[in-house]
């Protein structure tokens, strides 16, 4: 698994390790979203677009740039250019963030947890917890940016992305992924994260089938979330609205596995907030932008036959 990079074996066991442990995590990353990077010696390594984290160890999901090239090159540029056509529009993220190792994951948690709370209470409470909020802004160099200039009266290593996700930095990745474990432990203070873990588990057991699901949660109004975009992977992967009764839930299509694991995830995300206000979410317009995008549109193609 590690012939691909040419780098030494002691460097990347660990960080491909907790890059598929991550990976294989439901409630941290769903599909081929998050991804992770390992800065070493004059090169940096960074999870190319559209393939699953779970595949770490498995196939060559990493692309290895010269760090000195690429930086420049992020440092110098317009939003819509892209180093490598390869690689993610969130790659800034890893090549500006200065630390050894950069970790950026979909925590079911982190979004359920931007739906529900007005921003100006849960950023007291997470600048309390020495994570850094970010506002929503599209994936790409001015949200690294962003990070960037926000962190400098702060100093943190932790960033809870709007409607997005989290960002961890550290030069040491077991310590990395310690911090992964104590941010979800601080998001279970502000949610039920045990109905979280409880319903996760009894969506992904059902079965898409004839293009409908049973429906576990017949007093939940889907309809009240129509338009309104959880995280940037919703439009992306699954733009739709639905049908549903109070047996089924109905789809207008065939989906593929990895947009039924956005389905699901939508679903887990939609029982959890049930018939609260939705307080922050992407709106319709930046969403479609999003899908249409050519680094998206990506990602599509290279996930469509899964």
């Amino acid at each position: 698994m590690y012939k691909y990079y040419k780098l030494a074996l002691h460097t990347m066991e660990s960080f491909i390790n907790y890059s598929e442990k991550v990976g294989n995590n439901f409630l941290l990353c769903q599909g081929p979203g998050g991804n992770t990077s390992i800065k070493i010696e004059n090169k940096v390594l960074i999870k190319k677009s559209g393939y699953l984290l779970s595949d770490s160890k498995k196939k060559n999901i990493f692309k290895k740039v010269t760090l000195e090239d690429i930086k420049s090159f992020y440092e110098n540029i317009s939003y819509e250019k892209k180093f490598d056509r390869s690689l993610s529009i969130e790659t800034p993220l890893h090549v500006l963030l200065d630390s050894k190792y950069i970790f950026h994951y979909h925590s079911i948690a982190s979004i359920l947890i931007s739906a529900l709370y007005k921003k100006n209470t849960l950023d007291t409470e997470l600048i309390k917890n020495k994570i850094l909020p970010i506002k929503y802004i599209r994936p790409g160099v001015d949200l690294a940016n962003e990070i960037i200039k926000s962190n400098k009266n702060y100093d943190f290593k932790s960033f809870f992305l709007y409607n997005h996700g989290v960002v961890i930095e550290n030069d040491n990745v077991t310590n990395l992924y310690k911090s992964i474990l104590s941010t979800e432990n601080i998001f279970s203070e502000l949610i039920d994260y045990k109905k979280l873990k409880i319903v996760a588990r009894e969506v992904l057991k059902l079965k898409i089938e004839n293009n409908k699901i049973k429906n576990l949660f017949p007093d939940i109004e889907y309809k009240n979330f129509k338009n309104k975009y959880l995280f940037p992977d919703h439009p992306v992967f699954f733009p739709d609205s639905f049908e549903y009764d109070d047996e089924h839930i109905y789809l207008n299509k065939k989906l593929n596995s990895v947009e039924s694991i956005y389905f699901k995830t939508l679903l887990v995300l939609y029982v959890l907030i049930g018939n609260n206000k939705v307080e922050n979410y992407i709106k319709k317009d930046t969403g479609r932008q999003l899908r249409s995008s050519k680094d998206e549109q990506l990602r599509i193609r290279i996930n469509k036959w899964k």
